[in-house]
């Protein structure tokens, strides 16, 4: 008998496929824990916040069912860029609750939102190859340890000084106490809001700047190289951010890194697998949690407002700017006197009954507000070439590190589009943070490569 002589190719393809098989099954779990908690828990107690529920019939359910997975058969199995990290949580967090939510909240028929579903399958479809683009040849920018170290340091505490001064001290002590005393974060986020309007745009710019890029890159170095003084650094300047902003994005940025991080080394191989399980455990312990508590907070903090609003929002922006005219430039260039409202607080009026309350959404919902379908192209080729030019500036850094630092970003895409991301929520400051970092050693960065592969 002739000694038989496997494939290693074909043992490889089979793994794959094996792995591929679990991933849709993972996210066929998640769909239905999705589901379950909207039925149950969201539209019960969140019904007059525009979380309705119009059962549909079997043959729907089905049908938004198979659209969640598509995805699900293309996405990457391996978390091997910081994109990837960005396309998926804009697939668990905005692409399903988008097929989801409208049909159960919305009297839109399938016919419909067809093209609403069709539209971001294909953004997220493109979005998918763009994380397999080979990267462009950036030389990373040399600066000397100690010229970046101070500059940092000069522009984090300065920042921080500049956004303490624009309030007393007894405004931010008393912001800080609340935090353990059961304080709202919505009182803390209107005094914010009411001293924007006083103080101007600058003051927005550099929160954002410092929240979400700056003292995530301590944390990020802090925890990847174990240097326990940025680390410090960086929470401290995010319980100062907090207590201006009242974010909760802000307020749990430690803990949601230190999950990045964890999964970035623990199951980068098995990312998409790994993400779903997590969440779905979430959602399951909170709601544990809130029906032995006799509350929703928890499901309301973690299920609605990061998984489920994202897609309430999609639907909303869609089914208004069906019926309105588009948004276009006109909101960012007004003329002399003219008071246009912006998309955001168009649909804080229309839905939520007060211009006040900025409705911010996602991409493809601010895309379809500004442009229409043309929108949600456009505002997915931005973010396409974004994502590749950082995954070329990441190609020359630790993986680890770009991944972690590139998480905050990830997690505001689903609530902001590309350009608001770039300028307001530390995009272009993270990218160049990363570029011109000093403390990466090529060897490594080559043995991690190789390691993905």
């Amino acid at each position: 008998m002739k000694n038989l002589r496997l494939d290693p190719a074909a043992g490889a393809n089979d793994r794959q496929n094996v792995k591929r098989l679990k991933l849709i099954a993972v996210m066929a779990v998640f769909f239905a824990t999705l589901l379950w908690a909207y039925v149950a828990i969201v539209a019960p107690v969140y019904g007059s916040a525009g979380f309705k529920l119009y059962w549909p019939g079997p043959l729907r359910i089905a049908w938004i069912f198979v659209l969640a997975l598509i995805p699900a058969t293309f996405l990457p199995l391996r978390l091997s860029r910081p994109s990837v990290l960005v396309v998926w949580w804009l697939y668990v967090t905005v692409y399903v609750p988008a097929v989801m939510i409208p049909c159960l909240s919305l009297t839109l028929t399938s016919a419909e939102l067809l093209p609403l579903d069709i539209a971001m399958l294909a953004s997220l479809g493109f979005l998918c190859h763009v994380t397999a683009f080979k990267v462009l040849s950036l030389r990373r920018m040399r600066i000397g340890p100690r010229l970046f170290w101070s500059a940092l340091f000069l522009a984090w505490a300065g920042g921080l000084v500049f956004v303490c001064a624009r309030f007393s001290f007894s405004t931010l002590l008393f912001n800080l106490a609340s935090l353990f005393l059961g304080g709202s974060e919505y009182t803390i986020r209107s005094g914010f809001f009411l001293q924007l309007s006083q103080s101007g745009r600058l003051l927005g710019y550099i929160t954002g700047q410092i929240g979400e890029a700056i003292d995530p890159f301590l944390i990020a170095y802090g925890m990847v190289h174990k240097r326990k003084w940025p680390l410090a650094a960086g929470i401290v300047g995010q319980v100062a951010i907090f207590t201006v902003v009242g974010a909760k994005s802000i307020f749990f940025s430690t803990f949601f890194l230190v999950i990045v991080l964890w999964m970035a080394r623990r199951y980068a191989r098995n990312f998409g697998i790994a993400l779903g399980s997590l969440l779905i455990a979430i959602v399951l312990l909170s709601a544990g949690v809130d029906s032995y508590s006799k509350t929703a907070n928890l499901s309301s903090i973690t299920t609605r407002r990061t998984l489920m609003d994202p897609g309430l929002l999609t639907g909303f922006y869609y089914e208004h700017y069906s019926q309105a005219p588009y948004a276009g430039w006109s909101y960012h260039f007004p003329k002399p006197g003219e008071s246009i409202l912006a998309p955001p607080y168009e649909i804080g009026l229309v839905y939520m009954g007060d211009a006040n309350i900025e409705a911010n959404a996602n991409l493809w919902a601010q895309g379809f507000g500004d442009f229409g379908m043309s929108g949600i192209a456009g505002f997915t080729l931005l973010l396409a070439a974004m994502l590749w030019i950082y995954d070329s500036i990441a190609a020359r850094q630790n993986r680890e590190f770009a991944i972690v630092l590139v998480a905050m970003q990830a997690f505001a895409y689903s609530n902001s589009p590309p350009m608001t991301v770039f300028l307001t929520h530390g995009g272009l400051a993270t990218a160049l943070l990363l570029w011109t970092a000093p403390f990466i050693r090529p060897a490594r960065v080559e043995s991690e490569a190789a390691s993905m592969r």
